[in-house]
């Protein structure tokens, strides 16, 4: 039974330089018995299976088949999406994952990096931050307050913005959520981002491929949507953040025990 190598993200951990590396290193991918499936999408030049995430979360098993109809079966298969992070509170969407995977006659195997409560909500801000007309410094502390507990966050103004990411701040039960259907075939591993380029060599590693001098790695840069809206105001702002950033978001001083995520108002 070939393996089926699932990369659930979370968001925030490096997920996209990872695609990208997957997009760069296709080839030698399936030389190696990997085979990875590209999606025209929005995300461009990277293996990100977002349709594929929509349709498990769909329960579309015939759709899914289909999806995989061109991969030979005697390789294993790479699919990678931060998004399948979203079922991490319903172990009846896991299960089906790792059911369907079965029923495809592939051996599963997951693959979860995790990123500290306060480095992760940090990085939610400064995105936010960086996207945003309307957040202003006085802001920070209800935002982290908020989205911790409710996982949307509202400005003084009372102005809704959704926020595209669950926001999965519970690892040690998302973990556990993950472990308990999967078993040994459920790793996962801290993501550092001082280290971001370990995350190549810990993949390589899951997927049992040595590394060698043709592999190619994506420029270190942060993969994401332009910065919008500019100024000297949000330069100041992000000086002040990381200068404040070990008194703002304490793990001691978050509640991050994950409640449903609310509707929109």
């Amino acid at each position: 039974m070939k393996n089926f190598y699932l990369h659930i993200g979370n968001f925030k951990t490096g997920s996209t330089s990872l695609q990208s590396f997957f997009y760069l290193n296709k080839k030698f991918l399936k030389k190696n018995k990997i085979e990875t499936i590209y999606e025209k999408n929005y995300f461009k030049n990277t293996i990100h299976n977002q349709k594929l995430y929509k349709l498990f979360n769909e329960k579309r098993f015939n759709k899914i088949k289909r999806y995989f109809s061109k991969i030979d079966k005697k390789s294993n298969v790479l699919v990678s999406s931060e998004f399948f992070s979203c079922f991490s509170y319903d172990p009846k969407k896991i299960q089906y994952i790792k059911s369907t995977i079965l029923k495809l006659g592939y051996k599963p195997k997951v693959i979860f990096y995790y990123r500290s409560d306060n480095s992760y909500l940090y990085s939610l801000y400064i995105q936010q931050l960086t996207q945003r007309k309307s957040i202003s410094i006085d802001t920070i502390f209800e935002f982290k307050e908020k989205v911790a507990k409710y996982h949307y966050y509202f400005n003084k103004k009372n102005k809704y913005y959704f926020m595209s990411q669950n926001y999965n701040l519970n690892n040690k039960k998302i973990v556990r959520n993950w472990k308990n259907i999967f078993k040994k075939n459920f790793i996962f591993y801290k993501f550092e981002k001082n280290e971001e380029y370990r995350i190549f060599d810990d993949f390589l590693k899951f997927i049992k491929v040595k590394k060698n001098l043709y592999i190619k790695f994506p420029n270190k840069k942060n993969i994401s949507r332009k910065i919008k809206f500019w100024n000297l105001k949000r330069i100041f702002y992000l000086f002040y953040l990381n200068f404040m950033q070990s008194k703002i978001f304490k793990d001691d001083e978050l509640d991050l025990q994950i409640k449903k995520v609310k509707k929109k108002p």
